[in-house]
């Protein structure tokens, strides 16, 4: 495991270091440098490879199926023997891919079908594999418009096997760091979790967030909808083909990697009740990453801090004052210490709980949450709690999460109050009540 070596303070939101007979105060005190105003970027896109991709000196088809040969398989008592579906294909310089929205095996053998604009197959169906989870890896033919995905390669094309494929072969990404949320589902409140979500990360540099939803009521579809219309939210609904939670999230991050890759160059993946923050809050994620000079750094995780949330959403917004007082960054501070890679605790949660930001060319397979898979060179940074963590704003209730966990929290350190930072808390309040009065 690799961490930054850096002071760790427990359970502190401080900068993590002083200038030189500097004082806390004379930190505080330094501005805060603007961002610098950068031109759009280009919408050009890359020439088609007359190649197929190639991953570590072979054809990366043949790649990935040694990959599947060596994976376990995690949805053995839900996979799926029934016809394939697709939710969405991407077509890249050098290859397709096609993400499925039935669960089946790491290593179940699928069919590639190549379409043309006129509805016919241009080319002969390619023999593939599921791999990773809810992926399958097609290779390049000319004059396609829309990819099929089939258990035979005779199996008829239709509407539920078929996707016109999205371009993904941007010469210059049109988003540093983008955001990948987990399918929603439940009957909590949304509104005042998503509208807060959505703020802070837009604090964070993050300008684009693709959301799952799995289900949704109408007073939080209202709110989503205002930020679909202003173009920074990007909606992909997950069918009713997958019930556990677990592999609808599964989905979710396989296909975000892919509706991300050479469209943003980073990708955070994390819960509607989570919050990244870097504990220094004069930087910001996006500053962050900007800053990384290490290549090899494929993706970045944020060790989890549980903030004890004793109480639902209300169920539609009625007030500033109500707002004040029951925004989870607002309301809750009850703060556990940081779990942390390694720990006793962690038992088979090689990343202790974490959830990554993610380069989105350099990662092959993501769990919920660590990648499991990267190309060949590159790895993980988990980062030390003094540089950055999350505040996960967990419902104690469900699941009677606290009763069952509390004492295995407690492991990592002790339990304090934390606040969110007050430099941009005020300006996250201002932001969230300015669209709740846009929208409500």
């Amino acid at each position: 495991m690799s961490f930054i070596q850096l002071p760790f303070f427990q359970n502190s939101t401080e900068p993590t270091s002083l200038p030189s007979n500097g004082t806390v105060s004379e930190v505080n005190e330094i501005p805060i440098e603007p961002l610098t105003p950068r031109p759009p970027p280009s919408k050009d896109e890359v020439i088609d490879s007359g190649d197929d991709e190639v991953v570590g000196g072979e054809s990366a088809m043949s790649y990935y199926r040694k990959l599947a040969g060596a994976t376990t398989n995690l949805l053995n008592g839900q996979a799926s023997f029934g016809p394939m579906q697709i939710l969405a294909g991407y077509s890249y310089k050098d290859h397709f891919s096609a993400t499925i929205a039935v669960p089946k095996k790491i290593g179940t053998t699928a069919y590639c079908r190549y379409i043309g604009a006129d509805g016919k197959e241009v080319a002969e169906a390619v023999e593939s594999r599921v791999y990773p989870f809810f992926v399958v890896y097609c290779s390049r033919r000319n004059n396609v418009t829309m990819l099929g995905v089939t258990n035979d390669k005779s199996e008829p094309i239709n509407t539920q096997n078929s996707a016109k494929l999205i371009r993904r072969k941007f010469k210059e990404y049109q988003h540093n760091v983008s955001f990948c949320l987990a399918p929603i589902y439940g009957t909590e409140p949304k509104w005042l979790h998503f509208v807060e979500l959505v703020e802070h990360y837009k604090l964070q540099g993050v300008n684009k967030f693709f959301i799952y939803i799995r289900e949704i009521g109408e007073y939080d579809k209202k709110m989503i909808e205002s930020y679909v219309e202003s173009g920074e939210v990007e909606v992909i609904n997950i069918p009713g083909t997958v019930s556990d939670v677990i592999a609808q999230q599964l989905m979710g991050v396989a296909d975000c990697l892919l509706r991300s890759r050479t469209y943003s160059k980073w990708s955070i993946f994390a819960d509607i009740d989570e919050r990244l923050i870097m504990t220094d809050d004069r930087n910001t994620i996006d500053g962050f990453l900007r800053n990384l000079t290490d290549e090899s750094i494929g993706s970045v995780a944020f060790p989890q801090r549980w903030i004890m949330k004793r109480e639902h959403i209300p169920p539609k917004f009625e007030s500033d004052q109500q707002v004040i007082e029951k925004m989870p960054t607002r309301a809750w501070h009850e703060t556990t210490s940081a779990a942390l890679k390694g720990h006793p605790v962690c038992n088979d949660q090689k990343s202790c709980w974490a959830k990554d930001i993610v380069h989105n060319e350099k990662a092959i397979q993501l769990l919920v949450h660590e990648v499991v898979q990267f190309y060949p060179g590159f790895r993980e940074l988990f980062l030390d709690p003094s540089i950055g963590y999350i505040r996960h704003y967990r419902d104690v209730q469900m699941q009677s999460w606290e009763r069952n966990n509390i004492e295995s929290l407690k492991k990592f350190g002790p339990i304090s109050n934390t606040t969110y930072p007050s430099s941009i808390g005020s300006k996250l309040l201002k932001n969230v009540l300015n669209r709740l009065h846009r929208v409500y």
